[in-house]
């Protein structure tokens, strides 16, 4: 189903290999349905598209009719963005976080404006945007970003962690249209940027107008987001060009003298086993590098969105000064504050820093501390001394038992509760969404040099899974859960094939740390098929005849927030959707109506005109 506008973003991606390329003539792109139905299969699974904007509306429902009635609007130019509907999402801290909530039809139009600024600026033929930038980019997650920091970070004295006060509430927009217009030739596309950033927010009963900021949760918010931060990367691109010195650390004479002796000695035979021992216990006292070497620094630097941080390998001045040049370029350059309070400059080998919900810091100076290492598993151990200087990063476990107890799986200090909320689930979908939330975190700190720590997490869950049991069915106690379902927790669950299925607690046994595990992204840019993905996207049932009386008039898409195929609690017309393992079907109108009255509650798979799936 790949049209000519998504041929044209192949285009488009190639020119922009070139990062002096300005594009012309983009806003003919908002007339072309397909680009539309890429950007709706994108979006139709996800959950969040499924919540009301400010007119009520969802995607259930949307059509072709939809489709084309924005590409006309498109064609006259009178499309208008509909005002966020403002929603405060609690923080780890307590705090809330403020979110814009659009419409979802209005959504699919951010989410085709997206895809062609993806194209110019994160072209897989060469993207604008520099290596430093991890925030919402093909390819690049927090992982990527975390093991940038434990691969080549080595050796860093010294952290500048960036704060910029309220970031998406504070991005100018006129400075954001003229740093589009370096690659963008196009008034009337800029101007529907423009109109998507001025909706407005609709905080309760009050409209407030939006002259400053991008509203947080918007689909276009992250890409414009890295547009106008894309300029700090290049300041710091800058700054570390002209900071880089020296080619290596300069050698310490004191170490390399008493190892020009032990070698000597060594290789006449004249030294005793005694004087050797000595001169060896003398080295390991001594760094063999200069550890204030003014000749070798090194300034390095990683963004994950409005998230930064700076390491640097030279004096703390330097660190200084970088901090202080940064305020004064955000501030004349992007109309933005630097909360100098919160950028705070660490000391690596004593102290830590918090990067993307990580604890980062250097394993120290190096000294006669021996530990054991061998190049192979398995063969031979050798002694060595600690290197200096390697990151370590580690999960806040503190933090993650106090996100825990206010999510309601345990109290203050980590004991297990039973999750209240959840008791009115069936036992199959408990020990699912205990999984996921298990899972999510041992995933997300695979790296953690302290991944034994997870333990606690995996008991915490555990526990809490097994009180939850016991609320549902008012057990007397966990051993009875326990003994009921076994030390794994298993729900052992009859299909309509009659099959059984056993949906079981997925309890680890080994917490063995993996200080390489870091996750490879799900959009790997080294993929080879990237660059075929823009005809991979429009596959959807969009456009096809009723799923349920085979006619092609007015077919619209019925969408649920989401199915549970085996859970108890799954009813009327949506258990036939858990059969087909399907969150949307294509339907006529009538029989949309039809749905939503719950005269087709009974229906079958046999029933259907055509396989929905």
């Amino acid at each position: 189903m790949a049209g000519l506008d998504l041929k044209r973003l192949d285009v488009i991606a190639r020119l922009n290999e070139d990062p002096l390329w300005v594009n012309k003539d983009l806003y003919r792109l908002m007339y072309r349905e397909d680009l539309y139905l890429a950007a709706y299969a994108r979006l139709k699974s996800k959950p969040g598209n499924m919540t009301p904007g400010v007119d009520g509306s969802t995607l259930d429902g949307f059509s072709r009719e939809t489709i084309r009635k924005i590409a006309d609007a498109m064609r006259n130019e009178s499309f208008r963005f509909s005002p966020a509907r403002r929603v405060e999402i609690p923080k780890a801290n307590g705090k809330t976080r403020p979110l814009g909530i659009a419409s979802p039809t209005e959504k699919v139009v951010q989410e085709a404006i997206r895809m062609v600024l993806e194209a110019i600026y994160d072209s897989p033929e060469g993207p604008t945007f520099l290596e430093s930038s991890h925030g919402f980019r093909p390819g690049r997650s927090c992982h990527t970003a975390l093991k940038e920091i434990k691969k080549v970070w080595t050796g860093t004295r010294w952290f500048v962690e960036g704060d910029i006060s309220s970031f998406f509430d504070n991005i100018n927009h006129e400075v954001l249209i003229q740093l589009l217009r370096r690659r963008i030739d196009d008034e009337r596309f800029l101007n529907l940027i423009r109109k998507a950033l001025k909706a407005g927010v609709l905080n309760g009963l009050r409209l407030e107008a939006t002259r400053i900021g991008s509203p947080q949760g918007s689909v276009l918010s992250p890409t414009l987001a890295n547009v106008y931060l894309h300029e700090l990367d290049r300041k710091m691109d800058e700054i570390i060009t002209r900071e880089t010195k020296g080619k290596g650390p300069t050698p310490n004479p004191d170490y390399m003298r008493l190892a020009q002796r032990l070698y000597v000695g060594r290789k006449t035979g004249k030294m005793p086993a005694g004087e050797a021992s000595d001169l060896i216990k003398k080295m390991r006292s001594l760094p063999s590098y200069l550890p204030d070497d003014p000749g070798f620094i090194r300034v390095r630097y990683v963004r994950y969105a409005d998230d930064w941080v700076v390491g640097v390998i030279g004096p703390r001045r330097l660190a200084e000064e970088i901090r202080a040049e940064v305020a004064t370029f955000l501030k004349e350059e992007l109309k933005l504050h630097l909360n100098m309070g919160k950028t705070h400059i660490r000391h690596a080998n004593s102290q830590e820093i918090t990067f993307l919900g990580v604890q980062i810091s250097g394993t120290g100076n190096r000294n006669s501390e021996v530990v054991k290492a061998s190049n192979c598993k398995g063969k031979r151990h050798y002694k060595r001394r600690r290197t200096r200087g390697n990151m370590t990063l580690k999960a806040p476990m503190g933090e993650i038992v106090a996100r825990l107890h206010q999510k309601g799986f345990c109290q203050k200090d980590g004991y297990p509760e039973s999750k209240v909320s959840w008791t009115v689930l069936d036992d199959a979908d408990i020990i699912r969404r205990y999984n996921t939330v298990l899972n999510g975190i041992l995933n997300y700190y695979s790296f953690a040099n302290n991944f034994w720590a997870m333990s606690r997490v995996q008991y915490i869950l555990l526990y809490s899974a097994a009180k939850t049991l016991a609320h549902r069915h008012k057990m007397s106690s966990v051993g009875l859960v326990f003994k009921k379902y076994g030390k794994d927790l298993t729900v052992q669950l009859r299909g309509d094939d009659g099959k059984v299925r056993s949906v079981k607690f997925q309890r680890r046994t080994s917490f063995a740390a993996k200080p390489n595990d870091f996750k490879v992204s799900v959009r790997d840019p080294e993929d080879a098929l990237r660059t075929a993905s823009w005809q991979v996207r429009t596959k959807s049932n969009l456009g096809r005849i009723c799923a349920i009386c085979g006619n092609t008039n007015k077919v619209q898409m019925h969408h649920v927030r989401h199915i549970r195929k085996m859970g108890e609690k799954v009813v009327g017309f949506t258990q036939l959707m858990a059969k087909l393992n399907r969150k949307q079907i294509p339907t006529c109108e009538s029989c949309h109506r039809r749905i939503h009255k719950g005269e087709y509650d009974g229906l079958k798979l046999g029933d259907l005109a055509i396989p929905a799936g």
